[in-house]
C-alpha cells in the first residue's frame, strides 16, 4: 500500500515538472509564424493527347498481370497424371 503510495506522488510530480518544462517563460512574446504563401493560380487542362496517353499504360499493366496470374493457374494444375481410387470395408 506504502509502494503504492509513492508510486503515485513520483508519478504526479513527473507530471507537474512536465507541465512546468513545457510552459513558456513569463514575459516571453507569444512566436508568430510567417503568411502561408498565396496559393497557385489554376492551370488549364492536360493537352488531349497527354490526357488521353495515361490509360495505355494502365491497360498494359492489367493484361501483364492477367497473362502471369493465368500462366501460374496452367502450370499448377496437373492433368497428365492418373489418380485411383480404392475403397476399403471393415466386415
Amino acid at each position: 500500500m506504502r509502494s503504492m503510495t509513492i508510486s503515485a506522488c513520483l508519478l504526479a510530480g513527473a507530471l507537474v515538472a512536465g507541465e512546468a518544462v513545457a510552459a513558456p517563460a513569463p514575459g516571453t512574446p507569444p512566436q508568430t509564424t510567417p503568411p502561408a504563401p498565396p496559393p497557385l493560380p489554376p492551370a488549364g487542362g492536360a493537352p488531349r493527347p497527354q490526357a488521353q496517353r495515361i490509360g495505355r499504360p494502365l491497360l498494359y499493366w492489367g493484361a501483364g498481370g492477367a497473362a502471369i496470374i493465368t500462366g501460374v493457374i496452367l502450370i499448377g494444375q496437373d492433368n497428365s497424371s492418373t489418380s485411383t481410387t480404392t475403397t476399403t470395408g471393415t466386415n
